[in-house]
């Protein structure tokens, strides 16, 4: 704690940059621990977050507390929204309630359909009833990514479903985590059914924050599949939907750099590669 509290007093607190850095380093240092006393004794600090800062100082809650399953809602309950989704009117509001929402997931992630959340219900159903109710991108948002993690590999149809609804109101902020998480419910399938949907939709709309979401999905969706991967691989290359320096290697994890899937990544890093032998 002592390494954050040195950051926090050298660095200008009004800096965005500053304090996302802060925050995910105590974050990182933390995770899975439940000590979160850095952030509850510097309360003063952390009002200096705004926006998208304040998405960040939320949601690394869900960092420090993974594995907390039991306190997990008592201990976001203050930031998220209400049952109905609604935002709150207070300014900057709906960036911590997205946070806590993506918190949520964290707190829950891979085992989102057997956690308890409220009313008995599993986290998972909360996630997606408050998903389908969200009317602000920044709360759908969180929703959408909290969802992802919490039902990570669980092959969820019904929340893949309610996610490919928020990516079909083509809004960019909801629309791109909409992509990320409908990989990581079908994480490793490799289901060309699904991978289809995807890649049509990236072909479709116009906002790159959805195409970027889809492309990182569909390397989530393939994570693993080597051989399969590549097929995929050469589509997204030769399309604007490809992200290849992030999305390839994600596809094959294993791939050496004498693979095709390297050579494809960038002719730079392959002359890099090929001058050192």
């Amino acid at each position: 704690m002592l390494k954050s509290h040195v950051f926090q007093d050298s660095l200008e607190p009004r800096s965005s940059v500053y304090h996302n850095a802060v925050t995910f380093q105590n974050a990182f240092m933390h995770a899975g621990t439940t000590s979160d006393a850095f952030l509850r004794e510097n309360l003063d600090w952390l009002g200096y977050a705004s926006n998208w800062s304040k998405f960040t100082a939320t949601a690394a809650l869900g960092v420090i507390h993974k594995g907390n399953f039991e306190q997990g809602m008592a201990i976001l309950g203050p930031y998220l929204p209400g049952e109905n989704g609604g935002e709150s009117n207070l300014a900057g509001a709906a960036y911590s309630e997205g946070g806590a929402l993506y918190a949520l997931g964290l707190i829950n992630a891979g085992v989102g359909a057997i956690s308890s959340g409220v009313g008995g219900r599993t986290v998972e159903d909360y996630l997606r009833n408050i998903l389908k109710a969200a009317q602000g991108e920044v709360v759908q948002h969180g929703a959408a990514l909290g969802l992802g993690i919490a039902g990570m590999g669980g092959r969820n149809v019904e929340a893949y479903d309610d996610l490919k609804q928020t990516l079909f109101t083509d809004t960019a902020v909801g629309g791109e985590a909409a992509g990320y998480a409908m990989g990581l419910i079908m994480l490793g399938t490799g289901d060309s059914t699904y991978a289809n949907e995807m890649l049509t939709y990236a072909r479709e709309t116009q906002h790159e924050k959805i195409i970027r979401g889809l492309a990182i999905g569909l390397a989530f969706l393939f994570f693993g599949r080597q051989d399969q991967a590549d097929e995929i691989a050469k589509e997204l290359l030769a399309e604007k939907v490809s992200q290849p320096s992030v999305t390839m290697p994600q596809l094959t994890p294993s791939s050496g750099p004498h693979s095709s899937v390297w050579r494809r990544l960038h002719p730079r890093a392959c002359l890099r590669w090929d001058t050192k032998q």
